[in-house]
């Protein structure tokens, strides 16, 4: 596709958001579309492979390109990160962990703490959640001359005892290796079981997430910071269940499961204090003045699970190009009206038609 068209393509889409997304103006099913296909246009081809909505806990948009299907897993990245939050959630609900400021040398008592690194002694799981762990980051060199914690014989160990590059609580520091290992880490030695095993006995089984596969290191120890794959429409049911409060199945109390503690949720989404898009794990979207309260779990190469609380809304989407779907996400919501009635008066809903259902609904 030569610059001309790309050039054209964009322009049409600006047209298109700020035409056609006026509230009750199209149907929201031809609006996604619009989107999908001007976004594909701009870049040579479809760019995004899997998009599922969720709209008062069923799914009423869904759509796939790259030959993918409903069935085909996606490679998730930084997604696992959010799911280890969950999982370190659903510990503290059982008590294994007893909170987010237990220390974290409480699970690797066997680490050795090197000369000048005493600090790492005060480190919490608060600091890993947060990535104000001292650990080095994304940025820089995660192993700096030690053995990488990745071929160590106990990958949670090794990563603990990484240099720190500062102390516990003082800077923000992306990172998806060691911190994240010692917290994934953390959470297997807590509850005395493989972290996989763990999560399909407590998450995934619960929530018919049955596409789902993880990596792990060399020592069988999954991976903290990447390493997760799953469907579209697996990422839905996650998100759903985040946008629940960490409830799923009948909403009704008696009879609903909670699996992860309302507490632990109210607590993830909010920045931290060193961060101010940044809770547990998961972004928000206080960049955008119109959208507090509205969260994400994201991956690199644009995977997202969208929790719109305000609209009752999840918006699960795999692909490449993800800051041009986050921007037509954001809005779409705001300008598509994904919770209105329209000027008919017709829900939602019966316009677009419930194209699939998950298995368990809230």
């Amino acid at each position: 596709m030569n610059v001309l068209n790309k050039v054209l393509a964009s322009i049409l889409g600006v047209v298109f958001f700020f035409s056609v997304g006026l509230p009750g103006r199209f149907g929201t099913g031809l609006a996604m579309e619009a989107v999908y296909g001007l976004i594909g246009l701009m870049h040579g081809g479809p760019v995004t492979a899997g998009l599922v909505v969720m709209h008062r806990g069923g799914i009423v948009y869904e759509r796939y390109g790259r030959g993918q299907d409903k069935d085909t897993p996606h490679e998730m990245y930084s997604i696992t990160k959010s799911v280890v939050s969950a999982l370190v959630g659903i510990a503290i609900g059982e008590g294994r962990i007893k909170g987010v400021d237990q220390k974290v040398i409480d699970f690797f008592p066997d680490a050795r703490i090197a000369p000048g690194q005493g600090s790492k002694r005060d480190m919490t799981i608060r600091h890993l959640l947060t990535m104000t762990s001292g650990l080095p980051g994304d940025g820089d060199a995660w192993d700096d001359g030690w053995p990488p914690w990745w071929e160590a014989k106990d990958s949670g160990r090794a990563a603990f005892e990484t240099p720190q590059y500062t102390k516990p609580g003082e800077r923000f520091n992306y990172n998806s290796g060691p911190a994240m290992q010692t917290l994934a880490c953390l959470v297997s030695r807590a509850v005395k079981k493989n972290l996989f095993d763990y999560a399909n006995e407590k998450l995934f089984g619960p929530l018919g997430m049955t596409s789902v596969t993880w990596d792990a290191a060399a020592d069988g120890n999954n991976y903290g910071g990447f390493g997760l794959s799953m469907t579209a429409r697996d990422m839905a049911r996650f998100g759903q269940l985040i946008l629940q409060g960490g409830r799923w199945g009948d909403a009704c109390p008696q009879t609903g499961r909670q699996l992860i503690p309302a507490a632990y949720i109210a607590a993830a989404s909010p920045p931290s204090p060193r961060h101010n898009e940044f809770g547990y794990l998961f972004w928000t979207f206080n960049k955008y003045a119109d959208f507090a309260g509205t969260y994400e779990a994201n991956g690199s190469f644009g995977q997202y699970i969208d929790i719109f609380p305000e609209w009752d809304l999840v918006v699960a989407r795999t692909g490449d190009m993800g800051w041009l779907f986050e921007t037509a996400a954001a809005i779409g919501v705001k300008y598509l009206g994904f919770d209105s009635i329209l000027p008919s008066g017709v829900p939602l809903e019966a316009i677009l038609g419930p194209l699939g259902r998950l298995d368990v609904l809230r």
